[in-house]
């Protein structure tokens, strides 16, 4: 995720997602996943769902599915994003 540009400041021990900062591609987290998810069929959590510290600059990415499906998203992700 950070080689597509999105902040990870924390690197997840143990967790099964992860949770970045999207402001460098949009300033709502909830509109961000919303159009990934329409139009690219990539399902990403908008921040807002976890609380409300700067909640529309974070998304989170749930990695609970086979790796084939995981590189199936990323590889959307990137084209969507390019």
């Amino acid at each position: 995720m950070r080689e597509l540009g999105f902040d990870i400041p924390v690197k997840p021990q143990g967790a099964f997602y992860i949770y970045a900062n999207s402001a460098g591609f949009a300033n709502d987290s909830f509109a961000f996943a919303a159009r990934h998810l329409n139009d690219h069929g990539v399902a990403i959590t908008p921040g807002i769902d976890f609380g409300n510290h700067k909640a529309a600059e974070h998304v989170r990415f749930a990695y609970t599915t086979s790796m084939e499906n995981l590189q199936q998203g990323v590889a959307r992700l990137a084209k969507a994003l390019s």
